[in-house]
Formats: structure tokens, C-alpha cells, sequence
């Protein structure tokens, strides 16, 4: 009673003791909900994230959805930010990750194109500020708006002093490449519109819900962003969660929930998730000190990057039979809780082995149910009960083919 906490369920063993969380301890130190799929974890998430809510209504939570699934589960005290309403503009991005979102996994820092750029995005910046004798300093990874027009506008006056084709190619590519992504509408949010005004405070604002006019949580839409960019848009966020953190001086604090968190921060060393990686580890490691909290969710712990879970001071197992995943797990549990690991393979639906700071000792307890209005879109499909239907036809078809172009 003495300490902020929030219910979350009840002990295992007896139904009427109630199970409670340390507040402060589980979002100052990072936490984890891990399991199989179908174990529960996206209710154990919607269950903590509600209980929190209702306790601090003046929240500021960011949750990163691949799948779409939170839409629906915090009604109207959630901003859902969507291809159509998200807003991370091109001048947002460092250098490295506009050289990903450019040219993949192949880019290359040391091309002939990264250098074109880096000579000519501080210029084009540079045309922007009203008054270039303020003496405003800045780098190419400074977020200052720029225009993408005048970006292209310099690469043509260069191409024009050029007569040999070697020299000229590689002008022509970043130009083919820059105008092939401003005019594909799958990258609208990033590069849609003509309009160069600085709303930074706007998007970060809206992004971290400041004010929160009673919607404490932002919940980012990942599933129809593509794919090929989906790594840098989950830095992006990822980033300007830790340095804004990092200038707020821990006067806002801010919770960050990585769902699928194994997609985009796995463990294998491919170049196109270091950035991510780094980003996330990073308020892994130096978020607590200014206001920065991870919540990392994964049904594969075995195959997420060690770092994030290593600096989970509380984790919630649920239920899990690979033992590849156990055997992580133990290694990032205390001595005195791993025999609670046995249970894991047998756990229910909703049940969970809770370890670490953000409650009073380890136990194993039973989430709470949640209303079927509040629960996520994350429920295992009937099979037998739409296959004995059957009612659906060629227009059904059609209606699919034309959401899935976006017509």
C-alpha cells in the first residue's frame, strides 16, 4: 500500500490474493512480456497498459503494432497513427537512415552517391534558415528542413557541368531514385507533399501526446508500411523517443512498447537491422537516466538481440516450450526464480511467471480478463465455423484485389 502500484491479476496458487505490479519499478527499468503465440501476451500487454493508464491518465506512451492489432483495444484514449495520419518528412531522417530508405541494404557510405549527398543536404538545409548569420550551426543529421525540390535542383545544375558519362552516372541514379520515391504513394508520410514548414513540434507532439488531451497513448500502425522501409521508420521512432527524452531533461517521461520486437531487433548481424538495433539498445542501456522506458514483447526471446533483454529488470513469461527460449530466459533471470522456468511449458492462457524489480518477489500469477470491447484483434481465427459458411464470392475477391492496390 505504501508504494505506487497498479493490479494486474491474481497468485496462481490462491485466487484471492490479488497480483500487483511496482509502477515506477517496472516502467524506470525496462520490462518484457515473452511467450508462444496464443499464450495471451498482446491482453497481458492491452491488461498493464490500461491499468497504468487508469492510475496516471496523463501518460505518454508510444506503442510500435506491426500487425494492427491495439486499434480498437484503448478506444478513444489512444491516437492511432496510420500511412494516412503518420507524419516522419524526409528531413526528420539522419544520413545513414536516408541512405537505407534510398538504396536497401545496399547502401553504401562510401559511394559516390552518399557523397553527393552529404555535400548537398547541408546546402540545401543552409537555404532554409531566414538568417544565415544567426550563426546556427548544424550537421547533415540535424532534423532542419529542407526542400527535396532544390535537393534535385542541385544534382541537375551538377550533371550540367559534367560531360562524361562515368562521372555522370551516379548523379543520375540518386536523381532516378529521389524522384521515383516522391512519387510513390506508399511513401506519402515521408515524402507527400510540398509544403517544407518546420512542424517539428507538431509530429513530436502528436507522436508523444503532448498535450494528451485524454489520450495518453499513440499507437504507430505498422502493418501498411512497406517493407522495405519498415526498419528505418521503427529507428526513426525509436530515436527521436531516446533525444527527446534526452532534451525534455526526464521532465517528460516517456514508455516505448516494441510489439514483435524479435522482427526488427533480431539477433542475427544483418546490416539492415543495425540501425534499429542501435537504437533500440540505446534506451536499453541510457534511457532510464533521462525518462526513456522499453517494453519489449517477442514470442522467440532465443532469437531477439541480446542487449534489449539483458536490461529488462522485470519479465513477465508466459507460456513457452521451445527450450531453446526457456534456456535464454534462465540466463536472464536471478538464481532464485529460475525454478519457476518448469512451469512454463504448461502455463495457461493468460498465466505468467513474473520475475524481477517490478514485483515484490517472483510469483506466478493470472492476468486479469479483459472485456471483449477492450481486447486486441489478435485472436486465433475459427477455421470450421467460416468454412462452414462458405458465403463468400467473386466480389468478395474483387473488394480484397482493390484494398490490397490501395485503389
Amino acid at each position: 500500500p505504501s508504494q505506487t502500484s497498479v493490479k494486474v491479476g491474481v497468485i496462481h496458487q490462491d485466487t484471492t490474493l490479488p497480483a500487483h505490479v511496482l509502477t515506477d519499478e517496472l516502467l524506470g527499468k525496462h520490462f518484457g512480456i515473452l511467450g508462444t503465440t496464443g499464450s495471451g501476451k498482446s491482453c497481458a500487454v492491452v491488461l498493464l497498459m490500461r491499468s497504468i493508464l487508469d492510475e496516471h491518465p496523463n501518460a505518454h506512451v508510444v506503442m510500435l503494432d506491426p500487425h494492427n492489432e491495439y486499434t480498437k483495444a484503448f478506444g478513444d484514449r489512444a491516437e492511432v497513427l496510420d500511412t494516412h495520419t503518420l507524419e516522419l518528412p524526409y528531413w526528420l531522417l539522419n544520413f545513414d537512415e536516408l541512405m537505407e530508405v534510398l538504396f536497401g541494404a545496399q547502401a553504401d557510405e562510401g559511394s559516390a552517391e552518399a557523397a553527393i549527398l552529404a555535400d548537398m543536404i547541408p546546402q540545401a538545409k543552409r537555404d532554409q534558415i531566414d538568417d544565415p548569420e544567426k550563426g546556427i550551426h548544424f550537421t547533415i543529421d540535424t532534423p532542419v528542413p529542407y526542400k527535396f525540390a532544390d535537393l534535385i535542383r542541385r544534382i541537375d545544375q551538377e550533371m550540367g557541368k559534367l560531360d562524361k558519362n562515368e562521372t555522370v552516372a551516379p548523379y543520375r541514379r540518386l536523381r532516378s531514385r529521389l524522384t521515383a520515391l516522391q512519387s510513390d504513394i506508399r511513401f506519402k508520410f515521408m515524402f507527400g507533399g510540398i509544403s517544407i514548414s518546420d512542424r517539428m513540434p507538431d509530429i513530436l507532439g502528436r507522436l508523444f501526446r503532448i498535450p494528451v488531451d485524454g489520450k495518453p497513448i499513440s499507437i504507430v500502425d505498422l502493418s501498411a508500411i512497406p517493407s522495405e522501409i519498415l526498419n528505418v521508420v521503427v529507428s526513426v521512432i525509436c530515436r527521436l523517443t531516446f533525444d527527446f527524452a534526452l532534451w525534455c531533461e526526464r521532465s517528460v517521461p516517456i514508455l516505448l512498447v516494441c510489439e514483435e520486437a524479435h522482427r526488427y531487433a533480431p539477433a542475427i548481424p544483418e546490416r539492415r537491422y543495425e540501425m534499429t538495433k542501435q537504437a533500440l539498445s540505446r534506451i536499453a542501456k541510457e534511457g532510464r537516466k533521462y525518462g526513456a522506458s522499453l517494453c519489449v514483447v517477442s514470442q522467440r526471446p532465443s532469437q531477439l538481440a541480446p542487449d534489449l533483454l539483458s536490461q529488462c529488470n522485470t519479465l513477465f513469461a508466459m507460456r513457452m516450450s521451445n527450450n531453446e527460449d526457456q534456456e535464454h530466459l534462465r540466463g536472464a533471470m536471478s538464481d532464485n526464480s529460475v525454478g519457476l522456468m518448469d512451469f512454463l511449458p504448461s502455463l495457461g492462457n493468460g498465466e505468467a511467471v513474473a520475475v524481477g524489480q517490478g514485483v515484490t518477489l517472483p510469483m506466478r500469477i493470472k492476468f486479469k480478463n479483459l472485456p471483449d470491447d477492450q481486447r486486441p484483434h489478435s485472436s486465433t481465427a475459427v477455421f470450421t465455423e467460416s468454412w462452414d459458411k462458405g458465403a463468400e464470392d467473386l466480389n468478395f475477391v474483387r473488394d480484397i484485389v482493390r484494398r490490397w492496390r490501395r485503389l
